[in-house]
């Protein structure tokens, strides 16, 4: 048995010619976007929005670092990595509202 076999991984950003495809970035892109969307109804879930931008912005580079070998792959990234900075920027948006709101409360 392969190591490969052994090992449990993620498969979702490569196609089975081993070129990246940038769907992972675009799945946690979108996730992220959607926990902001969550605030009047879960306002907790709206912390998940950090995570999920931090990593698609991550892996949305790394796929197109490496080269992405389809048109729809590149499309897939660079949204990906749009929605995830999206995320991230709506998120510390939220923070420094709250922080604000906090203050004038306070006073």
């Amino acid at each position: 048995m392969s190591t490969d076999q052994q090992t449990p991984t993620l498969h979702l950003d490569l196609e089975p010619g081993s070129h990246h495809t940038g769907t992972a970035s675009l799945a946690l892109g979108a996730s992220a976007c959607l926990a902001l969307g969550t605030l009047p109804t879960l306002p907790y879930l709206v912390l998940l929005a950090l995570p999920f931008g931090i990593t698609a912005v991550a892996l949305g580079v790394r796929t197109l670092r490496r080269g992405v070998a389809t048109t729809p792959g590149r499309i897939s990234s660079i949204t990906g990595v749009t929605l995830g900075s999206l995320g991230v920027l709506g998120w510390a948006a939220l923070m420094v509202l709250w922080y604000l709101v906090d203050q004038a409360v306070s006073h």
